[in-house]
């Protein structure tokens, strides 16, 4: 009982810095420098699936680039509401920190299945650990990733509902 209650507590304090670092990165990250970094980013994942969108790959880059756009649709959203309206920026912050980390894992699990078919069609390496490798992928392209849409529906949706009731009401 005493481990259940130490995990209940430590809880806490992971969401609570899961906001602090969702705030932070639309707050702070997301126009420095008028927003380089972001868009260096949206530029490396971009050419990545330029370069390789077609025959094996297509079933990793396809969801990938919705993701992306996604993405950039959320972050125009917050570039046009979020400055004028500082609430839309917090309110939105938290579903556009874990779009950011889907379409990064996304990213990332791209890059493992274009090592992974490389390897399988050289004949290289463990063929069962890229095989697994490419049946992980495909799960989160397929099952995890379509998430983006529900958090840029959420961003989109902007702070008034968020900010509807009055602060006596709490």
């Amino acid at each position: 009982m005493e481990q259940f209650v130490r995990d209940a507590r430590i809880a806490m304090i992971y969401e609570g810095t899961n906001g602090i670092q969702a705030l932070d990165l639309v707050g702070r990250k997301l126009g420095l420098n008028g927003g380089r970094a972001v868009q260096t980013y949206f530029k490396i994942v971009g050419g990545f699936l330029k370069d390789n969108g077609d025959g094996d790959m297509a079933e990793f880059t396809q969801p990938l680039s919705k993701a992306l756009k996604d993405l950039q649709s959320a972050t125009m959203w917050l570039m046009q509401n979020g400055m004028k309206n500082p609430d839309h920026a917090g309110a939105a912050a938290t579903a556009y920190m874990h779009l950011m980390g889907l379409v990064a894992l996304g990213f990332m699990w791209a890059q493992m299945a274009k090592i992974s078919l490389e390897a399988l069609d050289a004949g290289t390496g463990d063929a069962e650990f890229y095989q697994n490798k490419l049946i992980t992928g495909r799960y989160f392209m397929a099952r995890i990733l379509p998430e983006s849409g529900t958090h840029l529906a959420k961003i989109e949706a902007g702070a008034d509902m968020v900010m509807a009731l009055a602060a006596d009401a709490f």
